[in-house]
C-alpha cells in the first residue's frame, strides 16, 4: 500500500521530471500528481514510448511511486 502524502509527492515531482528528462530518447510533456494504491504518486506524461529498459516499471523518487504514461504530443488549441 502506498502511504505517500500529497506534500511528499509534490516534492518528488520536480526530481522525477528532471531524472526522466536526462534519459536520452525520453520526452517529458507533463508532470503532475495522481492517486495510487491509497496514497499519492507522481504522474509523468511522455510524448512517445521510452527506449526499452530506460524507465523501471517500479520507479520511485524519495519513496513516492512514479506512474509513466505515453500521451503523445501536446499541442495548444
Amino acid at each position: 500500500m502506498n502511504m505517500s502524502t500529497m506534500e511528499q509527492a509534490r516534492e518528488a515531482r520536480d526530481i522525477a521530471a528532471s531524472q526522466l528528462d536526462e534519459i536520452p530518447g525520453v520526452q517529458v510533456v507533463g508532470v503532475g500528481l495522481t492517486k495510487r494504491d491509497g496514497g499519492y504518486a507522481v504522474k509523468v506524461n511522455l510524448e512517445h514510448a521510452a527506449p526499452a529498459g530506460a524507465i523501471r516499471p517500479d520507479m520511485t523518487v524519495c519513496g513516492v511511486p512514479v506512474v509513466v504514461e505515453v500521451v503523445g504530443e501536446i499541442v495548444s488549441g
